[in-house]
């Protein structure tokens, strides 16, 4: 049975983490795009305590994250309005865990930048 997409946008528990999470990946987006440049260098892509920077690779790599966010909030909010017929506590729950990773992949992207700067 279908249900109707304007009773779940309209749902305020929906609404304000559908809205933080594309204005997260705006931002992540942004912030990627105005500080790193394609060069023919290798980046670090990922850096630990313990063994400092295990993964280098391309510039356009960096990218990844940002796009795994969009497909993250996609299919989040995707799942999220088909169960929120059945439950609409867990569809919520599902909204604002997508928020909230978003604001983590944000630092993410934060940190591996200033490790590249």
């Amino acid at each position: 049975m279908f249900y109707s997409p304007r009773l779940y946008l309209l749902d305020h528990w929906i609404q304000w983490p559908l809205g933080s999470s594309l204005l997260a990946n705006l931002v992540g987006w942004w912030y990627l795009l105005g500080h790193i440049h394609p060069t023919g260098d290798p980046i670090f892509l990922h850096y630990t305590i313990l063994f400092g920077v295990d993964y280098i690779g391309s510039w356009h790599l960096l990218l990844l994250p940002a796009v795994i966010g969009l497909l993250m909030i996609a299919v989040n909010f995707i799942f999220s309005f088909v169960i929120y017929r059945k439950s609409r506590f867990f569809s919520r729950l599902l909204a604002l865990s997508t928020g909230i990773l978003e604001v983590f992949l944000i630092v993410a992207l934060v940190l591996i930048v200033g490790l590249n700067s």
